[in-house]
């Protein structure tokens, strides 16, 4: 195998390990940047209190999604707020 098809090899391999996330980037960016301007303020309270604000505000009566996006914060290590921003602001890729 050349080192060509090595590197095909490890590209696809690469695009095929990304996740596919249910907040889109626009949707990311904003949450974290709710979350950051509320923990400004406040001291996180170690819930998921300002998350949920966001969530129910965004996909108000829609428990299946946010319980779905809950789901996949504490998958990443979010189980509060400041572990949404510490443990998954990296995983989106926002830039």
């Amino acid at each position: 195998m050349t080192k060509e098809e090595k590197r095909a090899l490890l590209q696809q391999w690469k695009l095929s390990q990304q996740k596919k996330y249910i907040l889109n980037k626009a949707e990311a960016k904003s949450l974290f940047n709710f979350l950051h301007k509320k923990l400004a303020d406040c001291d996180c309270d170690h819930t998921l209190k300002y998350s949920l604000e966001w969530l129910t505000k965004k996909y108000d009566g829609n428990d299946e999604k946010i319980t779905e996006i809950v789901a996949e914060l504490n998958a990443d290590g979010g189980f509060c707020d400041c572990e949404v921003l510490l443990n998954c602001y990296e995983r989106y890729d926002l830039e």
